[in-house]
């Protein structure tokens, strides 16, 4: 697994999934206490991007990332990765080519376990969005843009958690590693596909230039 994801970051001399994207600045506002958020409004950087770098406007796994300074493990950071999907109890596990920024579900297609429950994490455009075509060209020219966050329960249902805000670039954003930085008390779930996934994640940061 590693050394599959090794060699493709290498090849594309960038991240082996989800290789172009764009780097945005923001805001992250809380607004339940479901997920350990910040205690109040926080300035993030966060990335949209195309899971496997199809041209233009071409539809694509499309990504979206999110770094929130200070939630994670020590003080570090928390990085939040979600990508398009269906946003019903089984859609939400499957990610699915989208042709618009805007429009359906992102999840994090597989779920947190914090204490005893399981908890996924998706994102929606806000309603009044305009349709936004899945190029990047097309979300540079678009800003700001506006998110809700919701918390998904295992039966189902999705409860808002956070409302996210991208207002310019980014140039000198870093990398967002879900697998590096998260809060303590959140793990991913079931165990051993957070093993797969790390096994991934580091192929591809070691193959990265």
């Amino acid at each position: 697994m590693a050394t599959g994801f090794r060699g493709l970051a290498a090849l594309r001399h960038a991240p082996a999934f989800h290789p172009a994207g764009v780097a945005l600045r923001g805001e992250l506002r809380p607004v339940a206490d479901d997920l350990p958020w910040p205690s109040g409004p926080c300035a993030v950087v966060a990335r949209l991007s195309k899971g496997a770098g199809t041209p233009g406007r071409l539809p694509d796994a499309l990504g979206l990332a999110v770094r929130i300074p200070g939630a994670g493990r020590g003080g570090g950071p928390w990085d939040i990765t979600l990508t398009t999907a269906g946003g019903g109890h089984v859609g939400r596990l499957l990610p699915r080519p989208a042709a618009a920024w805007t429009r359906g579900a992102y999840s994090s297609l597989v779920p947190y376990r914090r204490a005893d429950r399981l908890v996924w994490l998706g994102a929606w455009a806000e309603a009044s969005s305009p349709r936004i075509p899945a190029s990047l060209e097309a979300v540079r020219a678009a800003l700001p843009l506006r998110f809700v966050l919701r918390t998904g329960r295992e039966d189902g249902r999705w409860c808002d958690s956070a409302v996210l805000t991208l207002t310019e670039p980014a140039p000198d954003a870093p990398p967002i590693d879900p697998m590096l930085n998260r809060p303590e008390e959140l793990g991913f779930a079931p165990e051993w596909l957070a093993r797969l996934r790390e096994r991934a994640y580091a192929g591809s940061r070691s193959g990265r230039p």
